[in-house]
């Protein structure tokens, strides 16, 4: 099973992420994606994609968008927030923990669980543009980061 996880988007949806994406079972999108344009786009890729609002998300289209999300993936559970200080304090049944904001790519294990920021896949900060396929064989799992710049 793989997960494309992206954020920070920011308006952009590149025709060339269908390369990577297209063998995805599901989409996680951390927050950023900056209007109804580019979530309509997002949510044609004709997989499962789970969103969360972030800081940039405003109107109409966004307004239904939670600030946080539990989902049970493949036998695992993720939990979505855009800023992670945001984290609510008890979310130990969480296996992943998917976050964005900074657009800065991080990945590190603490107290059992993976933290994963995909970092920007349409405004890098001072790195290149990306995003992450996580994908799992059985219980393990490996982390892809994808560079777009």
């Amino acid at each position: 099973m793989k997960i494309g996880i992206l954020s920070d988007t920011h308006g952009v949806v590149r025709e060339s992420w269908h390369h990577y994406l297209d063998s995805c079972d599901y989409l996680i999108h951390a927050g950023d994606v900056h209007n109804r344009s580019s979530y309509d786009q997002l949510k044609n890729f004709g997989i499962p994609i789970y969103f969360v609002r972030g800081n940039n998300d405003f109107g109409d289209w966004a307004r239904f968008l939670p600030e946080t999300l539990q989902v049970p993936i493949g036998g695992k559970i993720f939990y979505i927030v855009h800023q992670l200080p945001r984290l609510p304090r008890n979310v130990s049944e969480a296996d992943f923990i998917i976050f964005g904001h900074t657009h800065h790519y991080a990945c590190y294990e603490q107290g059992g669980q993976v933290f994963l920021n995909p970092g920007s896949a349409g405004q890098g900060r001072g790195e290149s543009e990306g995003f992450v396929i996580l994908e799992f064989q059985g219980n393990s799992y490996h982390v892809e980061h994808i560079l777009l710049s």
